[in-house]
């Protein structure tokens, strides 16, 4: 079963999501068909739980089901027990999707350079430079109506995973501490602990978002990539962060919520 625990897809009209499989990418624009696969993402489903959660009737859910099926986006198989009955599983990887929600944000001053103008980062500092790519990727990116949270998410689980040896510690207030020091010797910001129950983080500053245009959503799925694999390690549990704050939102700072899942 494939995880994506940062997609979100919208279900309106104008949206579009991407899906990798084995052989190809598809798109997908039908509203039920993203909502099954938005359900399957969070782990296995029954068939009846699917129905009960669209509003559609099964036999419109079976069609749709099938359909996912030979695009090779999902699988299927009787529950145990009861062979009559199926779970849903996802068999693919979210991509992204296209979507015009973002397109006409206010593109920040700092972005808006001209010949002659003022330079938007500063000269050999590489952190500055690093942050203004970042705002340019990123806005471009919303302008011409692309998403790709999932990717950035897988993106930063890899980095993630390459920084716990770097943070691992006995107690969690010991890795955000090498977390911040990490944080702010490379300009990402300044990282703390904020709460234990449930594990809350605060950042301020932070790299991702926070010269990004004002969205009214969150918008650090890579911080969010991050995070996972760091407490996922630490915790020795497959962990679930949700961002509640964000720059992007309005806010002045992120917060991050990591929650412990189990290993079943």
């Amino acid at each position: 079963m494939k995880s994506n625990q940062a997609w979100a897809p919208e279900r309106k009209r104008d949206v579009v999501c991407l899906f990798s499989t084995q052989n190809t990418v598809v798109a997908v624009d039908s509203p039920i068909k993203v909502l099954i696969l938005e359900l399957a993402a969070a782990g296995p489903i029954p068939f009846d739980s699917i129905v009960k959660r669209s509003h559609k009737a099964k036999s419109t859910i079976s069609v749709h089901i099938r359909d996912l099926e030979r695009s090779g986006l999902i699988i299927s198989h009787p529950e145990p027990g009861d062979r009559r009955r199926r779970t849903i599983m996802l068999s693919s990887d979210a991509i992204g999707r296209l979507t015009n929600s973002d397109r006409n944000i206010a593109v920040p001053h700092s972005y808006q350079h001209s010949a002659g103008g003022e330079q938007p980062f500063i000269d050999d500092d590489i952190v500055s430079f690093f942050r203004y790519c970042v705002l340019v990727f990123r806005t471009q990116a919303m302008v011409l109506g692309i998403n790709i949270d999932p990717v950035l998410q897988r993106t930063g689980e890899e980095v993630g995973r390459a920084l716990v040896p770097r943070v691992a510690a006995g107690t969690i207030e010991d890795v955000v501490k090498k977390m911040n020091a990490f944080w702010q010797v490379h300009g990402l910001g300044e990282i703390t602990l904020a709460g234990t129950t449930p594990l809350t983080l605060e950042v301020r500053g932070c790299f991702e978002c926070e010269d990004l245009p004002v969205t009214g959503h969150g918008a650090c799925v890579f911080d969010t990539g991050v995070l996972t694999a760091i407490f996922s390690h630490h915790l020795k549990s497959q962990v679930t962060v949700v961002e509640q704050r964000c720059y992007s939102s309005g806010d002045d700072r992120c917060i991050f919520v990591v929650t412990p899942g189990n290993n079943d």
